[in-house]
Order: C-alpha cells, then sequence, then structure tokens
C-alpha cells in the first residue's frame, strides 16, 4: 500500500541541546582520553595542510596514523592513545594542541560535532546529544522536572522527504510521541513504564502493518491505557528475580568490559564480591546481600527520586531513533535494547556506590558505560542478540531485566 510521503522540515530537539557546553579542561572524562578516533581522508588532509609549528607536527607523526587496512572504508586515520590513555595531541593542561594552534574548524568532524548527533527520522531532522559525555549527564541531573521538546522551521536545503514503507512508519511521529510520554508518567515507577512501553510495542508488532485504521485506533487505546491506574498494579504482578538482574548484570559486564576500561570493571565487580580479583571470572560468587545496602545509598545520592535515569532513558530512546519502525522484529528488537541497556546502566550505577557515593562517581560511571556500549555499534547489537537466542528477549524476561 503506498503513504504518503512526509515533508521534513523540522528541527527537533531537547530543550537542554542549547544548554550544552563542553567542559575542556574542566572534564574528569575528557573525549581526548580513552578511545581511538577516527575520521576520513578530508580531515586527515586538512589537519597535516593546518600545523604549522615542529612540535605538533612532531604530535601528529606519532599520534595520527593511517587505517591502511580500512581504506576501503570511509574512515581513513585516527588519532592513537599514549601508552596513558590520552591522544597524542592533548596537552597537560587537558586542552587539544591541534585546536590552539589552528583553531576549532581544522578538528576532524567527529571532535566537532561530538556529543551532538544529527540525523533524519520519518518526521524530521533531530539533534540529540549523547550521555557519553560528562557535560550532557551534568544537564540530566539537573532537570527535575523532566525532559521538555523544541522544534524549529529548518533551513529549505535542509527539507527532504521521507516516502513510509508502511502504516507504524507513516506514524512515526505521534507513536514516539507516545513512547516519550510513557518514559515520562512519573505515576508509575521506571521499571513499570518500561515495562508499559513494552506492552504497547508488543500490542503493536502484532498489527496489520498495511492497516492505517487499526493503527489510530491502537494509538488511542494506547493513550487511555498509560492514564489507566489500574495498570500500574497489572504490570507490578510481572516476574522479578534479583538473582537473574544480577546475573546478567554481570555477563553484559564483563562481555563489554573485557578488553577495555578494565580498572573500572574491577571497581565495579567488587561491589558484588570483594574477593573476586581471586577468582576465575567464570565462577563468579555473586553475593546478593552486599547489592541492596549500595541500591539504598544510590537512592539517596539521587534523593529519593527517578528523574536522573528517566532522563537518561529519554535521552537514549531519542539518540537511538527509539522505536524502529522498519519492521515488527525490528521494532521488538529496538525495545529490547532499550531494556537491556536500562539494566547495564542501573547495575552499573548501583555498583559505582561501593567505591564512592558521590554524584562526580556516578556521572564518571554512566559516561563509561555510555562509551563502553552505547558507541559500539557492533557490542550494542551482539549483547541484544544474545537475549534472543538464549530466548529471554520475551516481555515477561524484560521484568527482570529492568525490575531489580
Amino acid at each position: 500500500m503506498p503513504y504518503e510521503k512526509i515533508k521534513l522540515e523540522t528541527a527537533l530537539m531537547p530543550a537542554y541541546y542549547k544548554d550544552f557546553r563542553c567542559l575542556a579542561a574542566a572534564c574528569q572524562d575528557t573525549c581526548c582520553t580513552g578511545w581511538k578516533i577516527e575520521f576520513d581522508k578530508k580531515d586527515y588532509l586538512a589537519i597535516k595542510r593546518a600545523a604549522r609549528t615542529e612540535e605538533l607536527k612532531a604530535a601528529l607523526a606519532q599520534g595520527m596514523p593511517r587505517l591502511r587496512q580500512q581504506e576501503h572504508d570511509r574512515m581513513y586515520a585516527e588519532f592513537t592513545m599514549s601508552e596513558a590513555g590520552r591522544c597524542h595531541l592533548q596537552r597537560e593542561d587537558g586542552l587539544c594542541a591541534l585546536q590552539l594552534e589552528c583553531g576549532p574548524d581544522v578538528l576532524p568532524r567527529v571532535c566537532r560535532l561530538f556529543p551532538r548527533r544529527r540525523a533524519y527520522t520519518p518526521y524530521a531532522c533531530e539533534f540529540s546529544l549523547s550521555p557519553a559525555c560528562e557535560g550532557v549527564i551534568n544537564l540530566l541531573w539537573d532537570l527535575p522536572e523532566g525532559i521538555d521538546f523544541i522544534e524549529e522551521p529548518l533551513h529549505p536545503r535542509d527539507v527532504r522527504y521521507y516516502q513510509p514503507s508502511n502504516a507504524a512508519a507513516a506514524r512515526f511521529a505521534p507513536i514516539r510521541s507516545l513512547f516519550i510520554d510513557v518514559l515520562q508518567a512519573r505515576a508509575m515507577r521506571l521499571p513499570q513504564r518500561l515495562l508499559l512501553l513494552g506492552l504497547l510495542t508488543q500490542q503493536l508488532r502484532e498489527l496489520d502493518w498495511d492497516n492505517l485504521e487499526a493503527l489510530d485506533a491502537w494509538l488511542e487505546q494506547a493513550v487511555v491505557t498509560l492514564h489507566t491506574p489500574a495498570v500500574a498494579a497489572q504490570l507490578n504482578q510481572l516476574p522479578h528475580d534479583r538473582t537473574l538482574f544480577l546475573a546478567n548484570g554481570l555477563h553484559v559486564l564483563l562481555a563489554a568490559f573485557s578488553r577495555e576500561n578494565q580498572a573500572l570493571r574491577d571497581e565495579l565487580l567488587e561491589a558484588l564480591d570483594e574477593n573476586h580479583q581471586r577468582q576465575d571470572l567464570n565462577h563468579f560468587n555473586i553475593e546478593n546481600n552486599r547489592y541492596q545496602p549500595l541500591s539504598e545509598q544510590l537512592d539517596e545520592l539521587l534523593g529519593h527520586s527517578e528523574h536522573l535515569l528517566e532522563n537518561l532513558m529519554v535521552t537514549l530512546a531519542f539518540h537511538l531513533h527509539f522505536p524502529a519502525l522498519n519492521s515488527p522484529e525490528e521494532l521488538w528488537k529496538s525495545y529490547v535494547n532499550l531494556c537491556n541497556l536500562y539494566g547495564l546502566y542501573r547495575f552499573a550505577a548501583v555498583c559505582a556506590c561501593q567505591k564512592e557515593v558521590s554524584r562526580a562517581r556516578l556521572t564518571h560511571v554512566l559516561v563509561q558505560v555510555s562509551r563502553t556500549v552505547l558507541h559500539n555499534n557492533t557490542r550494542q547489537s551482539r549483547l541484544r542478540d544474545e537475549l534472543f537466542k538464549n530466548d529471554s528477549a520475551t516481555l515477561a524476561h524484560m521484568a527482570i531485566l529492568v525490575g531489580e
């Protein structure tokens, strides 16, 4: 069935987008430390031409190698890390030698834009911020009332047209708006909201995606469901199993942090077993009684409010363009991925309190989890797909992933 083309003439962004400012040298988790930065040939040549001093040229010779084995790909070169895990262009004061000498315009596109992201969805040209940046997490801390969104007209040259392939894609805007409303429905606890999101996603997946009338009827009923108080009580009856929650958190942590950020991984593991470093990690001993006090300390740190994690999940949903509406299968995968990410963030946030209960510590952990999983699409997909392979991608299992 053909669907009417959608004219994308709107810029959509969270209201805090324009408040973002790089923390520069004041950032404890600078984006110049801990990961490789890849860029294309155009950026590579611009940097080579811009360097003037012998000191900068020497730093580039050491820390900007070509990616010769990847010449078939769009990425052409990279900034590598020193033995201390820092970009070779980062000075002792934390500032970038390339930017200071040549100006911000000569930086690779990834450096100029991070943590910003711009992409077209079936509704708009969307501008988002990644929680892999300390400055972004700070913004989320300071939004106790939740996240609002703003729309602005696009410049005519940026206007695009989108051709929906199914009824759900044709209704992306109201569906995503509904799902964001669910994530911010504070009459329910955040895990219940995620389960309601799953219930609605499951219903949507089972519809005839060529039937616009059925989809519109679902949208109307979904709004009613969201505002029905009895729904929260019903969702609370879904199974919860802390042992399985911790086992999943442990598995994801080991899979995600096995080769990088090992120091943080070990710090988080200590929250469950103080003797883990003397054990085979394949036979890890989870001590349930250690987790509950840390969970209570996290709740105290957050002021007995869920707004930080709520804001994080809304940011993730927007940044990942959730829900995926190209097919019923991809829709459910996008929901499972969101739940898996929430489980990891929640697990890591509680375990972080073992070392220190502070805003700075929690911010650091949330940033590192984002960099390790959110910014590694292959790893993120693999962790999600494991749930499907193990028959653990059901709504009942999502209740375990998000229920703690």
